[in-house]
């Protein structure tokens, strides 16, 4: 794939989980969580895991999960951005144990994806890693 065309695709590629992420936050700031568990447990799912599976895994398992060192970095990032949003969800609903994890799965997987990133991603993990609750 040619330079210009691979830029325009990782955009339209950013620009598709952007508006996905959007969408989550909107429907959980609008406190529809149990709209936003269901798409976020579905969009999970389509990258390959289990919401349920990541939440319960250390960081550390999870990040060898989405391949250790040499990790898919388009797949560990959307895992990460996911959680993140699910920590959020499950805060929203008073499930501090449940946001805790996602959180950590987040944090782990965003920040050692970040590196991989092309600069666009990369800004976006930065928002993310900012604003996962402590």
């Amino acid at each position: 794939m040619q330079t210009m065309e691979k830029r325009d695709y990782l955009l339209r590629q950013i620009e598709a989980l952007g508006r996905i992420l959007s969408r989550l936050r909107s429907l959980i700031v609008g406190g529809d969580t149990v709209a936003a568990d269901a798409e976020i447990r579905q969009e999970m799912r389509n990258a390959g895991l289990e919401l349920s599976t990541a939440n319960a895994l250390d960081p550390a398992t999870l990040r060898m999960l989405l391949g250790g060192a040499v990790m898919d970095s388009r797949r560990a990032f959307t895992v990460g951005s996911l959680l993140h949003l699910d920590a959020l969800r499950a805060r929203a609903e008073g499930d501090e144990a449940w946001a805790a994890r996602s959180a950590a799965g987040a944090r782990a997987l965003l920040a050692a994806v970040r590196p991989q990133l092309d600069p666009e991603r990369a800004a976006l993990a930065d928002e993310l890693l900012a604003g996962l609750p402590k």
